[in-house]
């Protein structure tokens, strides 16, 4: 087993068991404390400030304003075993705080397809909501978005998917791959996107959550996450 990995790789995992050296060493942990980072994940030391990420102070003020004025929102989730978990995590943060006004809209597959289309936005602009929060689309619906602004809805983008160069002209765009983002961990899965939202809300709304409460929807976050094949380190680990 030793022949493995080079002896400076020993050296430095050499606090660790030698049958697992040289599994640390292939997955690039080449030192204790990455090492440790990834065998002991912690929630409170490997998880980023939600605000890090752009957009998302802009994000919360919206979602607060529309509680505090009791306007209807539509959580829009894509249909996959991402959108799904990540739609219900937004849910539930609503059902925490006792917000009713909210509807959970998740597309026909094979109907309406992926993303946000015309007529679900033309559907919601009669209803009366005025905001509509996605989980795991709308980073490149522009065309779709451009027509909620028209029609008096604003849109909150939660995306995890490779973001155009030109935006959407959505009120806020939640995707750390946006080139302009700076956040600290670019692999969420849209779940994971929807669960920063959350963190950054339970931050901002404190009652009646306690601290902490969000780390109950991390069942629903580590489904996602598994089912959608991202790579499970940082955050996601």
């Amino acid at each position: 087993m030793r022949e493995a990995i080079p002896p400076s790789a020993h050296e430095a995992l050499a606090v660790f068991p030698e049958l697992l050296r040289p599994f640390l060493h292939q997955r690039g942990l080449v030192d204790e404390s990455s090492a440790r980072s990834f065998l002991e994940p912690d929630y409170e030391r490997d998880l980023h400030d939600p605000f890090l990420m752009r957009d998302m102070a802009r994000a919360v003020e919206r979602i607060k304003s529309a509680i505090e004025a009791g306007e209807k929102i539509i959580i829009f989730g894509d249909y996959d075993a991402d959108g799904i978990p990540g739609a219900v995590v937004l849910a539930s943060f609503f059902n925490k705080i006792n917000y009713s006004r909210y509807e959970v809209y998740i597309p026909d597959r094979h109907e309406e397809a992926y993303g946000l289309n015309v007529e679900a936005i033309t559907a919601f602009a009669k209803s009366e909501a005025s905001l509509i929060i996605t989980v795991d689309c709308g980073v490149s619906n522009h065309a779709e978005i451009t027509l909620a602004n028209s029609l008096g809805v604003d849109v909150i983008v939660t995306d995890h998917h490779t973001a155009p160069e030109i935006l959407p002209p959505a009120y806020a765009v939640l995707n750390p791959k946006r080139l302009d983002d700076e956040y600290l961990y670019k692999a969420l899965c849209g779940a994971g996107v929807a669960f920063k939202l959350v963190q950054a809300l339970a931050q901002q709304i404190p009652a009646p959550i306690s601290h902490g409460w969000e780390k109950w929807l991390l069942d629903l976050v580590a489904i996602a996450t598994v089912a959608d094949m991202v790579p499970l380190t940082g955050e996601n680990r």
